[in-house]
């Protein structure tokens, strides 16, 4: 999930930009507010209002986060440039009114900026220089939120940080309760299949523990194919991610189900593929044959309570109906 760099004149473009504006908007948005003084994962001391009422989530999953915080939002907000809107798993509700514009991999420093917050929250916390021109435009908390890691650690963090312990328990609370129930009615039901995160890129099959998808697995007690948690380097899948080729394939027989990524549109990568539809090899594993696998949105397994919520109905549906 590394952005590609803006051009050398939109970034002297948006610094001009940033130089001329950026004290006015954010001391006029917080001027009323009471100020909470703290320190950042990334080690800087900022101040922001007590109650922000403008605040932006500079990546998709920070958008979600702030939501589940209770944060009062900016009038618009980032999307992927892969997408269209935002992503169809999030509270709708809160976003229907919102305007967006295309902020990933590309930084639309400028659209940020047009957007006057009066506080931002940035997980893309490994890109080293993001801050400093973020802190320019509003107080901004920046963490990573894809260190490979489970990503509730540093949201748990953040919440605390952020004096939002409360919001944050809510949603566990709830998604505990969630957790219990389905493993209860699966234990009642005696369904205890192999399962796998599985996906294609450039003409190789892939699995890996990263994500969401390795922890409701993990959540729920299912076991998970051996694939997903070593490579054939020897690192651990959240590190990397075992690639199959054609000829591998057959690797995988011993899941009963798989969940697969799709694309905003609902495009299912490993059906999108007519070299893999022809591999007998992959045509012969038992999930294919059976049809036992279930796409979901790709971005769920990015790391945000939404997409947590949503991947954890997908494993619901597919294993009890």
């Amino acid at each position: 999930m590394r952005s590609t760099p803006l051009s050398l004149v939109a970034l002297a473009a948006t610094g001009l930009l940033l130089t001329s504006c950026a004290g006015s908007t954010a001391a006029g948005s917080s001027a009323d507010d009471e100020a909470v003084e703290l320190t950042t994962p990334a080690g800087v001391d900022i101040e922001i209002p007590a109650e922000p009422q403008s605040a932006l989530g500079f990546y998709t999953t920070d958008l979600d986060i702030l939501i589940t915080l209770g944060f009062e939002l900016a009038d618009t907000q980032p999307i992927r440039d892969d997408f269209t809107a935002f992503p169809a798993f999030f509270p709708q509700e809160q976003l229907e009114a919102l305007e967006t514009f295309g902020n990933f991999p590309e930084f639309n420093l400028e659209a940020v900026l047009e957007a006057d917050p009066d506080f931002i929250l940035n997980g893309l916390g490994y890109e080293e220089d993001l801050d400093g021109k973020l802190q320019k435009i509003a107080p901004t908390y920046t963490y990573n939120a894809f260190d490979g890691g489970d990503w509730r650690d540093v949201v748990a963090q953040a919440a605390s940080d952020l004096g939002r312990e409360d919001q944050w328990q809510a949603w566990v609370d709830q998604y505990e309760e969630r957790v219990a129930d389905i493993k209860a009615r699966l234990d009642a039901a005696d369904i205890h299949p192999v399962v796998a995160d599985v996906g294609y890129f450039e003409g190789q099959v892939t699995t890996s523990c990263y994500g969401v998808p390795c922890l409701v697995f993990a959540d729920l007690g299912l076991e998970m194919h051996e694939l997903m948690n070593a490579t054939d380097e020897g690192l651990p899948a959240s590190e990397d991610y075992t690639e199959l080729s054609a000829e591998q394939v057959g690797q995988l027989e011993g899941i009963d189900v798989v969940f697969t990524g799709a694309d905003e549109d609902g495009t299912v990568w490993i059906e999108d593929d007519a070299s893999l539809q022809q591999n007998q090899l992959w045509q012969n594993l038992s999930f294919v044959q059976d049809g036992a696998y279930f796409p979901y949105n790709y971005e769920m397994i990015y790391g945000s309570p939404s997409g947590m919520d949503a991947f954890l109905t997908v494993v619901e549906k597919a294993l009890l109906g």
